[in-house]
């Protein structure tokens, strides 16, 4: 270990300066004991120290370590994110020593790239590049002056002090120009190792229909799932695999108003609570009667009248957690008058919904006119995914099946029968939509001439990162760690 090499320096020191006094002196006897016994005074030194020592060292390999203090160090900034999003340490979780593994692998996985660009000459920077990182480092430190500027700004300082003020502070938190060049030096260096490591690597054929195949059978087990499926298409990703029976569609969403979206919300409880106590009260009377029928049979003391009041009783005090005399005090209302309710909400929301229906009604006219729907989109659309790629472009992808969308919509969706053409007016959760049925969805593996490029790059990365983990894994391995993390 290292304390060790330190020892044998010193003592080496010790016997060099012994023997040139010794020949000085002529007391060469004289001056070996005296070493001798330095030396077993650094021997108990060491001994007593040594334990110290070792309890530090987590990491031991061919030309240094890795200490606990610095896996500490790290772990403290890792642990107190994770308080910060979740409330609770790392600890609390049992991932501590986990975590403080994972560190301490990196950084001796830090110390063997940097002794291997330092091997390779590459943390030689010219002085071209010097000046380049050194322009970019003041320029980054810049934007952080700026970004903290009005923080600090006050009619009682110049522009001058000011810039002072944010300065200090920033330096403050270990923000200077000196600590971003340096940091711009160690990934520049990082990458010209990388390139270095992944120069010569290259992709077949064989490798890009690999990696189609293997993506093909990714999606076709994923996109089994209607929302894994739409999320990969919203979220712009490559896809080699579809489903049966989707069409990619295109609307005009009209939305609500916030007052009018309000009105909906409660209109749509209200309506949702009549249809839950029908729902009771019908399942109320199939009990009712099913027991009507038991009795009949069973009963020998009790009328069938009597036995079917008994059991209506029943069944509406499990359904409402009354008593019979508490029913009977209290009845409950009747399908006639819940049905009636439920028409007058339907009504109103109706009455809702035709508030929209005059711009609705213009986009139709327009269509049918010749407008593009494109451009209709442009003049009346409210629906955020009609504007932001790639649903701008491409649409929505809708099954008779799907999950991820209103059920309106899908339905209104599924309705149209041809391509080109639009929906009726579609009563959606947020407003109205008028729906473009844009193409159909070929089914099963798409052409990988379609995708090539994609599927190259994505097979090239995927044999870049692991020519570069490999090559690290073989030059970790050849510093011959020893790892000792019954120490953390």
């Amino acid at each position: 270990m290292m304390i060790r090499k330190v020892l044998c320096l010193v003592l080496a020191l010790a016997l060099c300066g012994a023997m040139a006094f010794a020949e000085e002196d002529g007391d060469l006897q004289a001056q070996l004991d005296a070493a001798n016994e330095r030396i077993a005074e650094l021997e108990t030194q060491v001994e007593l120290y040594q334990p110290y020592y070792d309890a530090q060292v987590i990491v031991e390999y061919d030309g240094g370590v890795v200490f606990l203090d610095d896996i500490l160090e790290q772990y403290a900034g890792v642990d107190s994110q994770f308080s910060s999003y979740y409330g609770v340490s790392l600890a609390d979780y049992g991932y501590d020593t986990v975590y403080k593994q994972l560190i301490a692998e990196t950084l001796l996985q830090d110390a063997v790239l940097e002794a291997k660009a330092t091997e390779l000459g590459l943390d030689q920077l010219d002085d071209e590049t010097m000046a380049g990182l050194t322009e970019e480092a003041a320029a980054n430190f810049e934007s952080y002056v700026t970004s903290v500027w009005d923080y600090f700004a006050s009619d009682d300082l110049t522009d001058e002090e000011i810039r002072e003020e944010c300065i200090t502070n920033l330096e403050a938190m270990g923000y200077t120009e000196d600590a971003l060049l340096e940091t711009l030096i160690d990934n520049y260096v990082s990458e010209q190792l990388y390139n270095y490591i992944t120069a010569d690597v290259t992709v077949t054929e064989e490798d890009i229909q690999a990696a189609f195949d293997e993506l093909v059978a990714e999606q076709e087990a994923s996109f089994a799932d209607d929302s894994t499926y739409n999320t990969s298409r919203n979220n712009g990703d490559t896809i080699v695999w579809n489903p049966e029976g989707y069409r990619m569609v295109r609307h005009v969403l009209i939305k609500f108003t916030d007052d009018q979206a309000t009105r909906y919300s409660e209109l749509q409880d209200t309506l949702d609570t009549l249809n839950e106590e029908l729902e009771a009260l019908q399942t109320a009377a199939e009990e009712a009667a099913a027991a009507t029928d038991e009795s009949t049979t069973e009963a020998t003391d009790e009328t069938a009248a009597e036995a079917t009041a008994e059991a209506t009783d029943e069944a509406a005090a499990e359904t409402t957690g009354e008593t019979a005399a508490e029913a009977t005090e209290a009845p409950a209302r009747t399908e006639e008058e819940i049905n009636a309710e439920i028409a007058d909400v339907e009504a109103e929301l109706t009455a809702l919904y035709e508030e929209l229906l005059p711009t609705a009604q213009e986009v139709i006219d327009a269509f049918n006119s010749g407008t593009s729907f494109s451009d209709l989109i442009d003049q009346y659309n409210e629906d955020p995914g009609m504007e932001n790629e790639p649903t701008a472009t491409n649409g929505y992808a809708v099954s008779a099946n799907s999950t991820a969308w209103d059920p309106a919509f899908t339905e209104g969706a599924m309705s149209i029968e041809s391509i080109g053409e639009i929906s009726e007016p579609v009563y959606g959760q947020n407003g109205i939509h008028i729906i473009y049925y844009d193409s159909d969805i070929p089914a099963g593996a798409v052409d990988l001439e379609t995708v090539r490029a994609e599927i190259e790059e994505s097979a090239l990365n995927t044999k870049l990162n692991d020519t570069y983990d490999n090559t690290l894994a073989e030059w970790v391995e050849a510093v011959n760690p020893v790892y000792h993390y019954d120490r953390l």
